[in-house]
């Protein structure tokens, strides 16, 4: 709900989804008409008919997944609304895998830090950046759980798309493209 939707307006069609539709069952039982129903001004209606028939494929009994999301990133880019961020947030947040994810607040915090000159918006630059947040992921999966989320919460706070705050950034020592990078360059 919340992939180009303001919180706010998630926030009460969230808790009015889940007390129609509980479990993921109730969801795949439901007529498409009644999911669409609920997700009604949450514009972007694709990702209501993909979670229909995501519920509908967890748990048709044709996957060896007992009803549930699968665990592993792979997987869970296999059914249908899921791509790489998704699989990543699933895998990472609720099941505290080794798996990286990159939303447009990630993105901006390992360009910045990393790769000041990659042009995230291309092919290449995705890559780039994804290859980044595969390497400097934690060992184990409750570790990257917290990675992630603090990397998100530090491209949604502190390195924001309109001010950089540098001078508050914990990894500011380490960043290509902070103010201390430039003061060191301008030095003689």
């Amino acid at each position: 709900m919340l992939q180009q939707t303001q919180v706010s307006r998630v926030m009460i069609k969230y808790a009015e989804f889940l007390e129609r539709f509980p479990t993921i069952h109730d969801v795949a039982r439901a007529k498409p008409s009644r999911v669409m129903e609920a997700w009604e001004g949450l514009g972007y209606y694709a990702r209501a008919r993909n979670l229909h028939r995501l519920a509908r494929e967890v748990t048709s009994g044709n996957r060896a997944t007992n009803g549930r999301l699968p665990a592993d990133p792979k997987t869970l880019r296999s059914l249908p609304g899921i791509g790489a961020y998704t699989a990543g947030a699933v895998a990472s947040f609720a099941y505290e895998r080794r798996a990286a994810l990159v939303d447009t607040n990630v993105a901006r915090v390992l360009k910045r830090a990393f790769a000041p000159k990659v042009q995230f918006k291309t092919a290449k630059g995705q890559r780039i950046v994804w290859g980044i947040a595969e390497s400097i992921l934690p060992r184990t999966g409750r570790a990257t759980w917290t990675h992630n989320q603090a990397l998100m919460e530090l491209g949604a706070l502190i390195c924001t798309a309109r001010v950089a705050r540098c001078e508050e950034c914990p990894v500011r020592a380490y960043c290509l493209s902070g103010p201390a990078k430039h003061s060191q360059r301008r030095a003689p």
